[in-house]
């Protein structure tokens, strides 16, 4: 009922009596005012103060905004993924925002025995994946230091980081860096590293992460795959109709001379 009001309403040229939806939808009065209300409280739905006719506020629109901006960032990294997959034979995930969590919204795995587990539609904690710390990394440092007081952290294994502080400290790195690593702090025997990817505003539209199995994925490996992995990075955003440069030339140099540090 409350998909067939919305839908309604956004068929509307007009403000709409209560009267009027329910005569047209075949549903009775107090069940379109009871699913109003629901819609009201929750933002998606105003009420005219005059004569108490509703309309759809532009909450829809910008759920339906962030849809396309992610279809739309699907469709243009898969290529990016399969690339870069096949250069590393290591898994690649795109994944995204939203609120305290991240969203895989596309996968490509690699060719060995041992897959990641890892899915599309899967959701997890922004504070121990390389993805996620990149894309907070590289927010700026208003929302960063807000989003990262509402997080749980929440240890995962022996390796994640638990303090705030620390943890900002370490966001502080990877903005030098160019690029975050997971080394085994949301699963034991995974390492993971991760870049940002920017839409044509400039602003964040997600992140781009290699993963594989310690075995394969070893720390030596982490300066030779990032700059690889930053390229790409940089391809997508301009594929999206970024014109900027996501990387100084001074913190191209530092490649593989920090990451040897704690990242």
């Amino acid at each position: 009922r409350l998909f067939q009001i919305i839908e309604f309403l956004a068929c509307s040229k007009d403000w709409v009596s209560l009267r009027t939806m329910a005569r047209e939808l075949h549903i009775s009065a107090a069940s379109a005012y009871r699913s109003l209300s629901s819609l009201k409280e929750l933002g998606y739905v105003r009420q005219h103060p005059q004569d108490s006719k509703y309309q759809l506020t532009l909450k829809i629109a910008g759920i339906s905004a962030q849809l396309l901006e992610n279809v739309q960032l699907r469709q243009i990294a898969h290529p990016f993924l399969q690339t870069l997959t096949s250069l590393t034979n290591e898994t690649t995930h795109l994944a995204v925002l939203e609120d305290r969590e991240f969203v895989y919204i596309d996968k490509v795995d690699n060719t060995q025995a041992m897959r990641m587990r890892s899915r599309l539609g899967q959701r997890g904690q922004l504070h121990c994946t390389a993805a996620c710390k990149s894309m907070l990394a590289f927010m700026p440092e208003g929302d960063m230091r807000a989003l990262v007081k509402r997080l749980k952290f929440q240890p995962l294994t022996e390796n994640t980081i638990t303090d705030q502080t620390e943890f900002v400290e370490h966001l502080m790195k990877v903005r030098k860096l160019g690029y975050a690593v997971d080394d085994e702090e949301n699963e034991m025997g995974i390492r993971c590293i991760g870049s940002p990817i920017y839409d044509h505003a400039g602003r964040l539209a997600g992140a781009l992460s290699i993963s594989g199995w310690t075995i394969t994925m070893t720390r030596d490996r982490i300066p030779q795959l990032a700059p690889e992995l930053m390229q790409t990075c940089q391809r997508i955003s301009n594929e999206l109709g970024f014109s900027g440069d996501m990387r100084r030339r001074s913190e191209e140099r530092r490649v593989g001379k920090e990451c040897r540090s704690r990242w």
